[in-house]
């Protein structure tokens, strides 16, 4: 009885891991089955509607997995970094708390209980992924599925045919298609497998900062198999036009190389080298055949006249209207697209949340939720702040440390971290990573 108990229990973990790493191979994926179609015209219907993505049924599966292990030989369930649990908690909870205002309880409900699902998620991390290889090798998949069809739409300027993996049809002439206006051209940005190029750019560029990191720390042979990935995926990277994502692989690379000066981790710096020179070599045939594109989009520099930053100016001041008059409960988990319609009688663009992260999440939430939300990104900096000599010199810390870095700048000017399902589980697991490496520190 005890072997076959045993049995059970090595499967059960073993589909649970398995599970898990189809979970992050899947993230960036659209494709979904809609469970209940809310239209609410003229809201676009991914703001109303119940999905279940590809992600998702992995997720649920790695979940019940995991509690059927837990069953059959129960352990205690460690909660990781108390800062991060107990903020994280307060998050979800502010998240049920918002029902009791939102301007639509039922979808407030969807999005919360979709947060418990997330919560469970961080314990799993924190518990059952003990080496970087059970991240790693999921993420590696995923950018090169997702860079291998970004490349080709980017080259072919339409979609490959693959709608049945959830592929959207574009056609760069076609409203609603995200381009780059150049000269009276419209060129196609890169959407990959994603919902949309700002998406498939944040993903892209959190799976390459998990790769930069194996580049420095791991093995002669990890490090060469993580560069290949990382040479495919910069390509597609650059191909999605997201200035937020360009900017978040920046900022994270930049942190870890400058580890890795003040601890004079001199091969390190060497793989960084060589390995910004390399990508700079696969990446320049598609920068100089697409220069006037990244002209346009950069817009010489001119903020004033970059329609975006414009659109991202007005939905702050739309944002912050509706925080004021909601300052409590929030206007319900999910539901800012939503309130925006009922506030704004006539709104010159697009209903939708405001494009900075933390923003989004008061005018849904209220202050409490703020407040969990503001100490679940300034927990990690504090930790830094405190024992850097000792991040330095942990590579698994490191790779945790930059990956949340990198979500942070992405929330500074977009709002898919909080409100997709891609953003939420690479948001939810760069928690998870680090909650778990304060651990291996103590």
């Amino acid at each position: 009885m005890h072997s076959f108990t045993n049995r059970f229990h090595s499967a059960f973990e073993f589909c649970a891991r398995l599970s898990f790493a189809l979970t992050i191979i899947l993230t960036p994926f659209r494709w979904r089955l809609v469970a209940w179609s809310r239209p609410h015209d003229p809201l676009y219907s991914d703001y109303t509607d119940f999905h279940l993505f590809a992600s998702d049924i992995a997720l649920l599966a790695m979940l019940l997995f995991w509690f059927g292990a837990l069953i059959l030989r129960p352990r205690k369930i460690q909660v990781g970094h108390w800062l991060i649990w107990g903020s994280l908690l307060g998050l979800t909870l502010a998240g049920w708390v918002s029902i009791l205002g939102s301007v639509d309880p039922i979808l407030s409900t969807y999005h919360t209980v979709r947060f418990v699902i997330l919560l469970l998620f961080y314990l799993y991390i924190v518990n059952e992924i003990h080496t970087a290889q059970w991240v790693v090798i999921p993420v590696v998949i995923q950018v090169v599925i997702q860079s291998i069809s970004a490349i080709g739409q980017s080259l072919a300027q339409s979609s490959l045919g693959l709608g049945l993996l959830g592929e959207h049809t574009l056609d760069p002439n076609q409203p609603g298609i995200s381009i780059v206006s150049m000269a009276g051209m419209r060129f196609l940005r890169a959407y990959g497998l994603s919902d949309h190029p700002n998406i498939l750019g944040g993903c892209l560029a959190f799976g390459l900062i998990l790769l930069l990191a194996v580049v420095l720390y791991g093995t002669k042979r990890q490090s060469l198999f993580a560069s290949a990935g990382f040479l495919i995926a910069v390509v597609a990277l650059v191909a999605t036009f997201s200035r937020s994502a360009w900017l978040s692989l920046m900022v994270a690379a930049s942190f870890l190389v400058a580890g890795d000066l003040l601890s004079r981790r001199w091969d390190s710096v060497k793989r960084a080298a060589w390995l910004a020179a390399a990508s700079l070599l696969v990446m320049s045939p598609f920068l100089f055949q697409n220069l006037g594109a990244f002209e346009a989009r950069a817009n010489a520099g001119n903020v004033a006249q970059d329609d975006q930053m414009q659109e991202r100016a007005y939905l702050l001041d739309a944002g912050n209207t509706l925080f004021v008059e909601h300052p409590v409960f929030g206007t319900g988990l999910g539901a800012t697209a939503l309130a925006l319609k009922d506030r704004f009688e006539t709104f010159r663009l697009d209903y939708q949340p405001p494009h900075f992260t933390l923003l989004t999440v008061v005018v849904e939430t209220g202050l409490a939720g703020g407040v969990f939300y503001f100490l679940l990104l300034a927990a990690p900096a504090l930790v830094f702040l405190f024992r850097w000599q000792e991040i330095f010199s942990h590579p698994y810390l490191m790779g945790a440390m930059a990956l949340l870095a990198g979500l942070f700048v992405v929330g500074l000017f977009d709002y898919y971290p909080w409100s997709y399902a891609p953003g939420r589980l690479w948001q939810w697991l760069a928690w998870g990573l680090f909650s778990a490496g304060t651990r291996k520190m103590a």
